[in-house]
């Protein structure tokens, strides 16, 4: 009877991780090529996906009830986020919505923490890499089968590629997802090599052929991110020498862009304003500024009746789904309070990296540090943080909850050795282990 519940819960699981992953995600917005629902809409296929969740979790959870309440002490940022965008609903003006959107977002987040609590990290990577494995190959399958339905998904580019996904965006986003996990699972041998050989070939084609630009930055920075935390890792002369010159080089990449942007992105083949990214962004600044503090409610804002996402439409010209920058669009929901709960979020989670980074037990912390990295950027000119049903958010509570597990478990094996080194004879005291 175990055999079957185990099996059935992993296909479960793996089934929503597909789902979180936008494949053929919602069908009926994939059939009708229609890209970027708004946050108002009511989709049939997520209501149902959600209640699944719902039913899922509870039984999971409470067979792992001790586990996953050892967690939610880790994942505590996370949570008043949480709990911020529940509040919220006292000052929207669609509190039925906002309180649906921060349900939704809470069941994303909770599947986060199961994750953890379910799988070994390594096992959870060797998962992800089947879950695009799956994604990559039937996006190709597409682009052969039903190129009339893997094309297009976007006003802008209507001729770059999809496959599987609304649009060619979320396929970009995919692909660099993809090449992050499955290039760690196939230097650390998590699952078979040749599998994860399979989706970095498959995602390195559709990276091409969807056109997409933020997600090259977001390789660029995850590959970066990891070298400077293997390096600082080593512990050694040479380990410090080559951490120092990536700090050099990172330094001098973020004043580059910061003194010279706009030649920067014509280099990488990018718009200086975005695709009109720049045009959201200056409306949605001026909105935040007039509900500063709490902002809209969160998913409050983007509504097909809410007069002041109407007005911004009206003057950019285009029905924005949302901010295109996760800052601003917290901002709009949450206002600089839901930012700085935001900001308090990241620095937790890159806190955590600064104080594993030379933790043996932290195997895992240079893998999880390319992913932050890599988030942090795409979440510059897109929106994922925070976000109900989205694979970033997902993997970033996982990522957040796991340095917090391991930060846990590095203080409580130092207390041990500690009462050990008490309790011992003396002139037989035990070497107590430094702080990480």
């Amino acid at each position: 009877m175990k055999f079957v519940t185990d099996h059935i819960e992993r296909l479960a699981a793996f089934v929503f991780l597909l789902i979180f992953a936008g494949m053929f995600w919602p069908p009926d917005s994939y059939l009708v090529n229609q890209h970027g629902a708004m946050q108002g809409d009511s989709n049939t296929y997520d209501f149902a996906a959600f209640a699944a969740l719902a039913v899922f979790l509870g039984i999971a959870c409470l067979a792992r009830w001790q586990e996953i309440l050892r967690l939610l002490r880790c994942g505590w940022p996370i949570f008043a986020l949480v709990a911020l965008a529940f509040l919220s609903a006292y000052w929207a003006e669609d509190p039925s919505l906002v309180i649906r959107r921060s349900g939704t977002v809470a069941l994303t987040t909770l599947f986060g923490v199961y994750l953890v609590a379910r799988y070994d990290f390594a096992d959870l990577v060797a998962l992800l890499v089947k879950i695009y494995a799956v994604a990559m190959l039937v996006s190709l399958a597409m682009i052969v089968v039903a190129p009339s339905l893997a094309i297009g998904g976007n006003e802008t580019y209507a001729f770059a590629w999809r496959g599987a996904f609304s649009d060619k965006n979320t396929l970009g986003l995919a692909c660099a997802i993809a090449m992050i996990v499955a290039f760690y699972a196939w230097y650390r041998r998590f699952g078979p090599r040749w599998l994860a050989a399979t989706v970095i070939v498959a995602s390195l084609i559709l990276f091409k052929l969807a056109d997409s630009k933020t997600p090259l930055v977001m390789i660029i920075v995850a590959c970066y991110a990891a070298a400077l935390v293997s390096a600082l890792r080593r512990r050694s002369a040479a380990g410090l020498m080559l951490g120092f010159v990536l700090g050099v080089i990172g330094l001098a990449g973020i004043g580059l862009a910061l003194v010279d942007g706009k030649e920067l992105l014509l280099a990488l083949g990018r718009d200086p304003t975005f695709t009109d990214r720049t045009k959201i962004w200056h409306y949605v600044i001026a909105y935040i500024a007039r509900r500063p503090w709490l902002g809209y409610g969160f998913g409050g804002f983007w509504r097909f009746d809410g007069v002041e996402a109407n007005e911004i439409w009206a003057m950019i010209e285009f029905k924005a789904p949302h901010a295109h920058n996760a800052w601003l669009e917290i901002g709009l929901g949450l206002g600089i309070v839901g930012m700085g709960a935001m900001a308090l979020a990241w620095l937790a989670a890159f806190y955590r990296i600064g104080r594993l980074l030379t933790a043996p037990a932290a195997g895992h912390v240079a893998f999880c540090a390319a992913l932050l990295a890599g988030m942090f950027i795409e979440n510059l000119t897109e929106y994922e943080f925070f976000r109900p049903g989205d694979m970033l958010w997902v993997l970033f509570v996982a990522t957040t909850v796991h340095l917090g597990r391991v930060g846990l478990r590095a203080r409580a094996a130092r207390r041990k050795a500690r009462a050990s080194a008490r309790s011992a004879p003396p002139g037989r005291r035990l070497a107590v282990p430094a702080r990480p």
